[in-house]
C-alpha cells in the first residue's frame, strides 16, 4: 500500500489538463514512494495519471 500526500501548486499546474471537470483539485494526492510519479484522486484511483520523468 502507498502513501500519499497533497500535491504541490506546480503539480496541480501539470495535473489540470488532465483533470476532469467534475473532480476538485483539491481531491489530488502524490505518491511518496521515491520512485513513484503517480497522483490520483483521494478514494479513485481511476482519476490519475503520472508526472513526468524530472529533469
Amino acid at each position: 500500500m502507498q502513501e500519499f500526500r497533497e500535491l504541490t501548486e506546480k503539480e496541480r499546474k501539470q495535473a489540470r489538463p488532465h483533470v476532469p471537470k467534475h473532480v476538485s483539485e483539491s481531491s489530488l494526492l502524490r505518491c511518496t514512494n521515491k520512485n513513484c510519479r503517480r497522483w490520483q484522486q483521494r478514494g479513485n484511483y481511476r482519476v490519475g495519471g503520472t508526472f513526468p520523468e524530472p529533469d
